[in-house]
C-alpha cells in the first residue's frame, strides 16, 4: 500500500514539474475523473397512468376536468417517467346519439397527442347499445349494438394511436395491442372489447403467445367486480364473462402481469395466481366521479419485483386510494 502511494506522488510531481515546463498552448488537458467503484445502477422505475370511466365529464362544455388531468400527467410525466396512459372505457356516456360528447372527449384527451402514448378500451357507453340518459336504447338488441363503434372509431381511429402494433378487425380500436419499452423491460398492452366475444379472446390468446418477451397489461371494460371479485356474467347482452377471460387468457401466460377493468364501483384490488404460479395483480377504478378528475398511477419497479398504485385527483390535489404495494411479481426480459 505504501510503496502504490509513494508511486503516486511520484508520478504526479514529475508531471507538474513537466507541465511547468510546457508552452501554454501545449499544457496537456485536465486528468478525467476515474468513476466511482460505488456508482449505483440507473433507477429503472417507471409509471403506468390508468384514466377511469369519464362519461360524466363529457356532459357539458364547461367540464375541463378531463383536459385538466391530461395536462397534469404531461406537466408531471418526466418527475413520474410517465411511460403509457390508458383508459379503461366509457370514455363518453351516449355518443352516438350526442355527437359532441365525442369532441369534448377528443380535447380531453388531446394533451396527450404526441407527448405520451396511449390507448382506450371501449365500455358499454361508448356503443349504439346506449341511448340518452346512459339507459339501454328501446327497441335495440343490445347484444348486436354493443359491437356497433363506429361513432367511436370515426372520433379516435387507430391510425391516432402510434404505439398500436395490430387488431383484431381492420380499421377498428375495439381490439388492439400497442408496445412500449420502459424499466429496461418490453410491455405490450392490450385492450380487449367489453365482455369479448369468442374469436376475439382467441386473438388476444394469439398475439400474447406471439410475444413471450413482452410484459402484458389487460385492458378491458368490466372484469372486476366492485368488491374484487372476478365477473361472472356477460351483463345481459355481452358475449362472455370476465370469468371466461380470466379462465382462456389471464391465467394462461405467465407474462400477463395486470389485468385493468372499470364500469363499476370505485376501486378494488386482487392477486390471482397464473398456472405456473406467476402473481397477477388484478385493479378496478371505476369511480365516475362528478366532482373531481380521479387517475391511478401504477408505479413498476422492475428491480424489486414490486408494483406500487394509488389513485390521485389532480382537480382537488387529493389522494382518493392511498398508496398499496404488490411484491413478487416475475416481470420477463
Amino acid at each position: 500500500m505504501g510503496r502504490r502511494w509513494a508511486a503516486s506522488v511520484s508520478a504526479v510531481l514529475a508531471a507538474v514539474a513537466l507541465a511547468a515546463c510546457a508552452p501554454a498552448d501545449l499544457q496537456p488537458p485536465p486528468p478525467t475523473p476515474l468513476a466511482s467503484a460505488s456508482t449505483a445502477a440507473p433507477n429503472r422505475t417507471f409509471t403506468i397512468a390508468v384514466i377511469p370511466d369519464t362519461q360524466q365529464e363529457t356532459w357539458s362544455d364547461d367540464d375541463a376536468r378531463g383536459r385538466e388531468r391530461s395536462e397534469w400527467l404531461v406537466a408531471n410525466a418526466e418527475r413520474l417517467n410517465l411511460a403509457f396512459v390508458t383508459h379503461v372505457g366509457d370514455v363518453v356516456d351516449w355518443g352516438d346519439v350526442a355527437p359532441q360528447q365525442y369532441v369534448r372527449a377528443q380535447a380531453a384527451l388531446a394533451p396527450l397527442v404526441g407527448r405520451v402514448p396511449y390507448s382506450l378500451s371501449i365500455g358499454n357507453h361508448d356503443t349504439a347499445a346506449v341511448c340518452r340518459g346512459g339507459s339501454a336504447c328501446p327497441g335495440v338488441d343490445a347484444s348486436v349494438a354493443v359491437r356497433d363503434t363506429a361513432a367511436f372509431n370515426a372520433a379516435f381511429p387507430v391510425s391516432d394511436f402510434a404505439n398500436v402494433e395490430g387488431w383484431f378487425e381492420d380499421g377498428k380500436v375495439d381490439n388492439t395491442y400497442s408496445t412500449f419499452t420502459a424499466g429496461g423491460l418490453r410491455w405490450m398492452v392490450l385492450n380487449l372489447e367489453l365482455w369479448p366475444r369468442e374469436a376475439a379472446v382467441d386473438w388476444a390468446e394469439e398475439v400474447v403467445a406471439a410475444h413471450p418477451g413482452h410484459n402484458v397489461i389487460v385492458v378491458t371494460h368490466s372484469y372486476l367486480e366492485a368488491d374484487g371479485s372476478i365477473g361472472t356474467t356477460n351483463g345481459g347482452y355481452g358475449a362472455t364473462s370476465p370469468q371466461y377471460v380470466f379462465d382462456n387468457l389471464i391465467r394462461r401466460f405467465p407474462n400477463i402481469q395486470l389485468v385493468l377493468s372499470g364500469h363499476t364501483g370505485e376501486a378494488a384490488s386482487r392477486v390471482d395466481t397464473g398456472i405456473e404460479g406467476n402473481r397477477i395483480l388484478s385493479l378496478l377504478q371505476g369511480f365516475h366521479s362528478r366532482t373531481t378528475n380521479p387517475v391511478r398511477l401504477i408505479t413498476v419497479d422492475p428491480d424489486r419485483r414490486v408494483i406500487t398504485s394509488s389513485v390521485y385527483a389532480p382537480r382537488t390535489d387529493e389522494v382518493l386510494v392511498a398508496e398499496a404495494t404488490t411484491d413478487g411479481l416475475e416481470f420477463v426480459g
